[in-house]
């Protein structure tokens, strides 16, 4: 039997499984006895998920895997007081529009994957295989107090470690000055409310063509879905591997230069920079799965400081950077000459 037959035979046969249980449902609401629908339902959702995992598209993202990213990131989010009980009893976010976002379904994530496929495959066998969840319609300021209180966490359990370049590598604990853990220029604060940084420009310049925030939420909604390189640390200049004809960008450029590589480059195409919702996402998530800092780029060697070209400040004329400078997280407005891994950003989910 082809492995198309052999899908329509599974679908026919989760056809007659679910009529079966639909009688033993009914016959349970009339005796109580409900043992034999529950044997039911849960041969029913075996099956269900079997076929589900025959016909999902990406062979470099199994679904076991997705799953698994997608539990982990829900619980830090939840762990780390980022998701908060909607007035629809959801968890989820206020954006700052004062609306409410619940956090996307697994099966919101997946559909919108099946329905981005043809983008999706060629991207996920280049290696982003990594799922980020990122809760763009929250306030900069409120997120990154958050990334605060988790670095502060870390440092007073003993956890706060070093970039590894390799995960065998030996711990190195960090020192941590807790009465300023995050430096932030100061014309972040407010900038996502206020207008002053705007989003996906096409240009570094007064032509920048981004959006603020209120609109992107108009749009999108409140949650970033994403894809990335499973590459917690930039390769530095001539490090970066070639794969399935596209070579990871390396660090030693300008955010001109990798805006124009992103927007020109047919290997790169519909990829996208990160925002700093993105990056401060990432930096949370990491380190709470690794107890690591990521873009820990001075002194070590090991990462690499980082542009967020998902975003411009367009009066000053700055792309927001990050990285860790071995004396708490660094914010400045030109970070160096290094990239931040691109993202692939699936369509949006508005709830």
């Amino acid at each position: 039997m082809s492995s198309c037959e052999q899908i329509k035979q599974d679908y026919q046969d989760l056809k007659t499984l679910k009529q079966e249980f639909d009688l033993e449902y009914q016959k349970a609401v009339e005796t109580g006895d409900l043992a034999r629908a529950k044997e039911l339902r849960a041969e029913l959702e075996q099956k269900r998920d079997a076929l589900a995992d025959k016909l999902w598209p990406l062979e470099r993202l199994p679904q076991k895997e997705l799953k698994e990213q997608y539990a982990s990131q829900r619980e830090i989010l939840e762990r780390t007081g980022i998701l908060e009980q909607l007035s629809s009893g959801e968890m989820g976010i206020k954006g700052t529009d004062n609306e409410e976002y619940a956090f996307p379904s697994y099966q919101e994530i997946t559909q919108r994957m099946r329905e981005s496929e043809e983008a999706l495959r060629p991207k996920t066998e280049q290696g982003f295989i990594r799922l980020q969840i990122t809760p763009f319609g929250m306030k900069l300021d409120d997120l990154i107090e958050k990334y605060k209180q988790v670095i502060l966490k870390h440092h007073k359990e003993g956890k706060l470690m070093a970039t590894k370049e390799n995960p065998s590598d030996p711990d190195e604990q960090l020192e941590l000055d807790e009465n300023n853990p995050v430096w932030l220029w100061g014309n972040y604060r407010n900038a996502d409310v206020n207008g002053e940084m705007v989003y996906y420009p096409k240009e570094f310049s007064s032509n920048h063509q981004g959006k603020t925030k209120q609109e992107v939420l108009k749009e999108q909604g409140g949650w970033n879905i994403l894809l990335a390189e499973n590459l917690p640390n930039i390769p530095r200049k001539n490090k970066g591997e070639e794969i399935k004809g596209r070579k990871q960008l390396e660090a030693g450029k300008t955010p001109y230069q990798y805006l124009e590589t992103l927007k020109t480059d047919p290997n790169y195409q519909n990829e996208t920079g990160m925002t700093p919702e993105d990056q401060i996402t990432c930096a949370i998530i990491h380190l709470e799965q690794t107890d690591q800092v990521i873009d820990d780029y001075r002194d070590s060697g090991k990462g690499s400081g980082s542009y967020q070209l998902g975003a411009y400040f367009s009066a000053d004329g700055f792309v927001p950077g990050f990285y860790w400078d071995r004396r708490g997280v660094g914010w400045p407005t030109w970070a160096g000459t290094f990239p931040r891994i691109p993202f692939l950003m699936l369509a949006p989910v508005a709830r």
